[in-house]
């Protein structure tokens, strides 16, 4: 099942068909109001390479309609492991180096693990 939903991973609209294990990666981070177009542009590049790291689902990227430049990003995990571990990864990557550079402030970073109701 994995496999499957891997394969249209971007298209993933809800949680409930995948396995507890699944982690959420939230995080929201300032950009300087001339970044923000680079940094959106930042996400696209990077999205490939998130594409290629074990355990990557899907990733739901936001911008405030309240608050001028502040960035949500949702990134969705088999387990909470692998987004650690593709972390360590991305900040190894020049495009890694260069997106994560574009953030003023991490205003939240926390990783979230399902949990059945």
């Amino acid at each position: 099942m994995i496999e499957s939903l891997k394969q249209v991973g971007q298209e993933l609209l809800t949680l409930e068909s995948l396995p507890t294990s699944t982690a959420v990666e939230v995080a929201i981070v300032t950009c300087e109001s001339s970044n923000l177009e680079h940094y959106h542009e930042m996400r696209k590049k990077m999205l490939p390479i998130l594409k290629t790291q074990k355990g990557f689902l899907a990733w739901r990227a936001f911008q405030s309609k309240t608050t001028e430049g502040v960035m949500m990003d949702l990134l969705y995990w088999e387990q909470v492991e692998d987004c650690h571990e593709a972390g360590k990864n991305l900040q190894n990557t020049e495009t890694g180096k260069e997106f994560f550079g574009l953030m003023k402030q991490t205003l939240v970073f926390e990783l979230f693990e399902r949990q059945a109701l």
